[in-house]
């Protein structure tokens, strides 16, 4: 592996960051007290999984976050722990707390977001310009929900001036921010498939359609989209074709963090120059060991080795 210093820098970006609480039940009961048999809590919001999953890719990465009172206090302290090169900006309100239960018989996994604390534009602006300033001429990762009225165009702006100053963005955001991105041309999105049944008004039965459609948005301006479809793997789009990594077969734990850690495979990739059969490759793998683990924790890199080994690419012609 090439020394993580030899490459431009990666910068993830988390407006809205948490933390997150996971809970496994043996079963959740109506209007009984369930008893968790394990408690898990760990750094979160898209951004901050992001940059944790780079720290261990062992990359020249850098994480920007904002944090609010106490809870902010402790997820500095988290981040502090894992994270080598971390800019916080201090805001008013709380840090949100994000909670994931996990039910093992019968199987389920629930979800449950808080909103978030509001940012002042001022204060946008300062985070936004240390952001550009750490990014250079590298990759900016723009991830996740934004803030209470922090308006939509907001990673759009962004990717402007990334793109005026040499930079890349690679943007997985939800529907109303990415149909607001896809106007400033960005380097790469990352849609689900709900959010590209959303964003097209379509839903999308087969790998060929979702390709079809994942065109669509790189004839829109995307280089690169990437739809990643949980179990089944995913699919990458670019000018010249469509290319599909099914998921290996694992065990699955918790996908609390697949999808982030597959931005941040593709983010190391195309970072080092990889093939685009190379990057999703490495993408799924990273989602897919992800997956294996408890909680919120993110993947082991050696599992990743691993499973990238097992991956082949089919080519959609598409």
């Amino acid at each position: 592996m090439r020394s993580p210093f030899s490459s431009p820098a990666i910068v993830s970006l988390s407006l809205n960051p948490a933390i997150d609480l996971t809970y496994e039940i043996p079963c959740l009961q109506h209007d009984q007290k369930s008893r968790a048999t394990k408690t898990h809590y760990d750094p979160g919001g898209t951004g901050i999984n992001v940059g944790r999953a780079l720290e261990k890719l062992s990359h020249n990465t850098h994480t920007c976050c904002i944090i609010a009172g106490k809870m902010g206090d402790i997820l500095e302290g988290m981040l502090n722990q894992e994270l080598k090169r971390v800019t916080v900006l201090k805001v008013n309100g709380e840090t949100r707390i994000n909670t994931t239960i996990i039910q093992h018989s019968p199987y389920s996994q629930y979800e449950v977001n808080a909103t978030g604390s509001a940012i002042e534009p001022e204060q946008l602006d300062t985070l936004i310009e240390q952001f550009l300033v750490l990014c250079g001429q590298g990759i900016g990762v723009l991830t996740g929900s934004l803030p209470p009225k922090t308006p939509d165009s907001t990673y759009q702006k962004i990717n402007c001036a990334l793109q005026k100053q040499g930079g890349r963005a690679i943007i997985d955001a939800p529907v109303n921010v990415l149909k607001q991105v896809i106007k400033s041309q960005p380097f790469l999105i990352k849609p689900n498939l709900h959010e590209l049944e959303l964003l097209q008004n379509k839903t999308l039965h087969t790998l060929e359609d979702i390709a079809v459609e994942a065109k669509s948005l790189v004839r829109q301006g995307a280089r690169y989209v990437c739809v990643s479809l949980a179990e089944k793997g995913a699919i990458l789009t670019d000018a010249n074709n469509s290319y599909y990594c099914p998921s290996p077969d694992i065990n699955v734990n918790s996908t609390v963090g697949s999808g982030d850690s597959m931005v941040a495979g593709l983010a190391y990739a195309f970072s080092h120059d990889q093939s685009v059969e190379g990057a999703l490759k490495l993408a799924v793998a990273c989602g897919a060991a992800t997956a294996q683990q408890a909680g919120t924790q993110l993947f082991d890199e050696g599992d990743v080795r691993i499973l990238a080994k097992q991956l082949t690419i089919k080519h959609l012609a598409i």
